[in-house]
């Protein structure tokens, strides 16, 4: 049997497979109709190989624990988790939309007062997980989900912790190592501030169209983040306020100490930017908006 699952097949009795949604380095996720609940959700189904790394296992039930524990508007919602036979698998919120990294690529560039905004409900997402005591570990943009209604989801809540990034496939690697924080990339201890910096990668991505580092392995840009500066937004792309630019470039500092002291503090940064009167035709507004994501 192979790790695939095809239409019409049913998980644990209770889940109808749809569709496939996407595949990844550790897992397949698919778009199924919860017969129970009469409602659609996502299944992430771990590849078969990982069943044989027991601590692997362990460690991946129980971080999906701790992310089924988290109850908030802006992350994807865990239902249910458990085993078929050698595979591994959770239940998720389905979310119609697209990523983050989706929305990027076709357009380019994401408006400044738009950035900001997503980057409020990411940090509300984030600090009701680190709340919990869940770091989140591989915070970027193919883990960030836009909703039909504009909403962020924030999805992948610990199971990086569970995943040996040496059993994922390179692109999967490649594409972690580009939001990896430094200390991260050293592999010395992670924690809220870590989840910052990528934030910090995100918000970079949003407004310049691309992420600070690339290289041609994990290795080489990981490497960059311990060891070079990026280039600042506003010297990528003109018209970036020197706020807006400043904000990035601190939540980009290689020292965790010289970050922002919180999630919180980085979000009284970024209020002030999204109410200055220039901000607000980027969302169509008259007035200034009303402030989401508060923590």
């Amino acid at each position: 049997m192979t790790d695939d699952f095809k239409q019409g097949d049913v998980l644990a009795e209770r889940y109808q497979i749809l569709g496939t949604l996407g595949r990844g380095g550790m897992a397949t996720v698919y778009l199924a109709e919860d017969t129970t609940l009469a409602r659609r959700v996502a299944i992430k189904v771990l590849h078969r190989r990982f069943a044989e790394d027991e601590t692997f296992v362990e460690r991946f039930r129980r971080e999906a624990k701790a992310a089924a524990g988290l109850n908030h508007p802006n992350i994807v919602g865990v239902y249910d988790w458990g085993r078929l036979g050698a595979q591994n698998y959770i239940v998720m919120e389905y979310v119609q939309g697209e990523t983050l990294k989706d929305r990027i690529r076709r357009r380019g560039r994401i408006e400044h007062a738009e950035a900001v905004a997503i980057t409020l409900e990411l940090l509300s997402a984030l600090s009701a997980a680190h709340a919990k005591g869940v770091v989140h570990r591989d915070v970027k943009s193919h883990n960030i989900l836009i909703d039909g209604a504009g909403r962020v989801k924030v999805a992948d809540f610990g199971i990086a912790q569970a995943g040996d990034p040496s059993m994922t496939e390179a692109g999967s690697i490649l594409g972690t190592a580009q939001y990896l924080a430094p200390e991260q990339a050293r592999g010395d201890t992670v924690d809220e501030r870590s989840d910052l910096y990528s934030v910090g990668v995100v918000l970079y991505e949003m407004l310049t169209g691309g992420v600070p580092f690339k290289g041609d392995t994990a290795v080489t840009v990981a490497l960059r983040h311990v060891n070079e500066v990026p280039a600042a937004p506003a010297t990528v792309v003109a018209g970036i306020s020197p706020a807006l630019n400043q904000v990035v470039m601190k939540a980009l500092a290689k020292d965790p100490a010289n970050r922002y002291a919180s999630l919180r503090v980085l979000q009284e940064a970024l209020l002030p930017i999204l109410a200055m009167p220039n901000s607000w035709s980027y969302l169509g507004l008259q007035e200034a908006p009303e402030q989401k994501g508060s923590l």
